[in-house]
């Protein structure tokens, strides 16, 4: 894919990544677990479920965008990251990102996934960081790891006006391989919860 294809792939989604931050419609609520309230939402054409994390972060949106930025610090707050790069960067705001994770099960292989990243300021103090899986030919298979699609990945962080952050996690992903639906989904549930992972881990700098 052309640069402008890949920029254009992830800016597609990144006004929907903010409807499913801020609008309750067609959204199930879980429960509340760790500060971290969570919900679930059925995708049409899709086994797979999309689950969404919200909660409020003692920092500033930048603060919490440069935290979801550091590869080298992600492990302490994302218990499943093994790494990360920048494949390249397309422009200011636009990069391809490369990230591999460990399997939660030692019976199924680990997961990599090439995606194309777009951060968006609004007027408003609202900054999103969005993702999506795109195809590049300078990022190939890996080998030990399974390509999985990321149909919805994104961070929607909100300035309080007293030093906290409101932010919403939205999640969508297929591992792809030989994993039941079932396990995927219960699986997706607990993902939400690296934002607790995160506020306590920024809590400690």
């Amino acid at each position: 894919m052309a640069d402008a294809d890949l920029i254009k792939a992830v800016d597609n989604t990144i006004d929907s990544l903010q409807k499913l931050c801020t609008s309750d419609d067609d959204w199930t609520f879980v429960n509340e677990k760790k500060e971290v309230k969570i919900h679930l939402r059925h995708v049409e054409e899709s086994a797979v479920v999309m689950l969404r994390g919200v909660t409020t972060i003692p920092c500033t949106p930048d603060d919490i965008l440069k935290c979801t930025e550091d590869l080298e610090s992600r492990k302490s707050w994302d218990e499943l990251f093994i790494e990360g790069n920048v494949v390249r960067e397309l422009d200011d705001a636009h990069q391809i990102i490369h990230f591999k994770f460990k399997s939660p099960s030692m019976m199924v292989t680990n997961r990599d996934f090439v995606m194309a990243r777009a951060v968006k300021r609004n007027d408003d103090g609202v900054i999103l960081s969005n993702h999506v899986s795109v195809v590049v030919d300078d990022c190939p298979d890996a080998k030990g790891f399974v390509r999985g699609d990321v149909f919805a990945s994104g961070y929607w962080i909100k300035p309080n006006g007293d030093g906290t952050s409101t932010v919403a996690y939205v999640v969508q992903i297929d591992p792809k391989g030989w994993i039941p639906t079932a396990i995927v989904n219960v699986v997706a549930k607990k993902q939400p919860l690296v934002l607790a992972k995160m506020r306590d881990f920024l809590a400690k700098k």
